[in-house]
């Protein structure tokens, strides 16, 4: 009766200690991709030495999704850390050449002040360039190399990629996701109000719509070990952290998705379980025997964290710049709203009310002066804007979308009457 309800109520430690001998071990694109993003070759070579020992004792699979999602976006991640060490380099060296401009520049202007007294600077900059091109060098020395680390890859895939769904299948999958993102049915439903998860992408005989790619790697799972001979425990590691994978304390992760777990035990009558790279490494080390030692483990740890802390800081700016009205916060706002809300993304209601709270007034302030200067330059158009601003929506979203489009709007109409102006006056003299 209770086994109706091990979503919730989870494995005991004998349960998880026969999980580890017995599952396939199956890597999300994620935990791929993300060999290109550590910037330390331990932590690579910890996490791959675990996989391919996985490999050799016929534990480790990859699903076929999981791998053309590899396909499409490792290039875009390969150089990463090298393009921005050698950018932080060009950016920092160009210091030298600012200050000699400005010397130059003062001389010219102020030619009673006595800029050589000042040379020193330049001086100082040489030598730290110097530095910095020494720290630079032993950063990407210690760098991965992403080549290697690409072939290392192709060899762990090799021989252990599963087969592809028929175009058939995707269709009857993408028709039973529907369906089940309605009603948040997980892995997956998350991605619903993903933009960018809408288009469809095409490799070989089929085509799929990347929203249901998660879906998709999961009935691949099911698949694989359903049916006789093939019945066996799955372990997914994964780096994705939304809620159609983990049940959430706040933003805490507590643990799988209780509905993956009792649904993988009705559809495949056997156990499932997910961790994150640090947490698997450490279970790595206790179930399995891994050859990681502790300072390898926090090495790890600590590379992963780094990493998450990134992309969670990448995900908010994109999230938030898709709010009109978060492009008109203060730099002491944004920081605010960023160091300060658990969940600052738009989708939030209390971030959302707080942005617009914050911009709104700036907007009708900045609006207000450039109709000013308007009616200045063109009494009747002035008097237009003023109009429109007055018939402004006082819905939130409404007014601040109306708002930046009645400020670029006016912002152009005075750069264009300014040029004919400045056109009329040359034209004059003539």
């Amino acid at each position: 009766m209770l086994e109706q309800f091990k979503g919730f109520i989870g494995y005991t430690d004998e349960e998880f200690k026969e999980l580890w001998e017995d599952a396939l071990f199956v890597v999300d694109t994620n935990i791929l991709i993300n060999f290109y993003k550590y910037t330390s070759k331990d932590s690579t070579r910890s996490l791959l030495q675990i996989l391919k020992k996985l490999k050799e004792t016929n534990r480790l699979w990859i699903p076929h999704q999981v791998a053309l999602e590899y396909f499409f976006n490792y290039e875009a991640n390969m150089f990463l850390q090298a393009e921005g060490y050698d950018l932080l380099g060009k950016e920092l060296t160009k210091l030298k050449d600012d200050a000699t401009k400005i010397l130059s520049q003062v001389k010219s202007k102020h030619p009673y002040i006595i800029t050589e007294n000042f040379n020193f600077f330049i001086k100082n900059i040489e030598l730290s360039n110097n530095s910095l091109q020494e720290q630079l060098e032993k950063e990407m020395s210690n760098l991965p190399d992403s080549k290697a680390i690409h072939q290392e890859l192709l060899n762990l895939l090799d021989g252990i990629t599963g087969d592809p769904y028929s175009q058939a299948r995707i269709n009857e999958i993408e028709k039973d996701g529907k369906d089940r993102y309605q009603h948040d049915v997980p892995p997956g439903f998350k991605d619903k109000a993903d933009n960018n998860k809408q288009s469809f992408r095409t490799y070989g005989d089929f085509k799929y719509q990347q929203l249901y790619g998660d879906l998709i790697v999961w009935y691949q799972i099911i698949d694989k070990v359903s049916g006789e001979g093939n019945s066996r425990p799955v372990i997914l590691i994964t780096e994705d952290r939304k809620e159609d994978w983990w049940q959430k304390d706040g933003q805490k992760i507590k643990r799988p998705h209780p509905q993956l777990i009792q649904e993988f035990l009705n559809k495949a009558k056997q156990k499932f379980y997910m961790y994150r790279t640090e947490n698997f490494v450490e279970n790595s080390m206790k179930y399995l025997e891994a050859d990681v030692s502790e300072q390898q483990y926090q090495e790890v740890k600590e590379e992963i964290e780094h990493i998450r802390e990134l992309e969670n800081t990448i995900r908010k700016k994109i999230s938030l710049k898709k709010n009109i009205a978060y492009g008109y916060l203060s730099d002491p706002e944004t920081e605010f709203l960023n160091t300060t809300f658990v969940d600052p993304s738009p989708s939030n209601p209390r971030t959302r009310d707080w942005i617009y709270a914050n911009a709104i007034p700036r907007m009708e302030i900045m609006l207000k002066e450039r109709i000013s200067v308007l009616k200045l330059i063109n009494e009747r158009m002035g008097n237009h804007a003023k109009r429109n601003f007055d018939n402004t929506p006082e819905e939130p979203s409404e007014r601040a979308e109306s708002l930046d489009l009645q400020i670029t709007h006016v912002k152009d109409l005075i750069r264009i009457l300014d040029a004919k102006d400045r056109n009329d006056m040359t034209t004059d003299n003539f």
